[in-house]
């Protein structure tokens, strides 16, 4: 499908080092699993205000089954700002972010 970074929710299935420049309110991040390809040590890593968050799923490890929804930051009310978002790497799946 390709990336849509100008809808909300924000939708990210490929590698985008910078999907936005400047400060956004951000309501909620989640990794997805639409294909159901997220499996045992997929990754999706992100850059957020400087920081590099690792989401890394085990469910064999932990025995779990996550569903649609692998990993998400999130809800807040309102929304936080954060600065120079990007998705560095993505193993399967793919990002919805929602914003004010």
């Amino acid at each position: 499908m390709g990336n849509n970074l100008a809808a909300n929710p924000i939708f990210v299935d490929t590698t985008d080092a910078t999907l936005w420049s400047g400060t956004k309110n951000v309501r909620l991040i989640q990794w997805i699993d639409d294909n159901a390809d997220i499996v045992h040590d997929s990754s999706v890593v992100f850059l957020i205000n400087g920081v590099t968050l690792t989401a890394k799923i085990q469910p064999v490890n932990d025995q779990l089954g996550f569903g649609a929804v692998a990993w998400q930051i999130g809800p807040f009310n309102p929304g936080i700002p954060m600065a120079d978002v990007g998705v560095t790497i993505t193993s399967a799946g793919h990002v919805h972010i929602w914003v004010d």
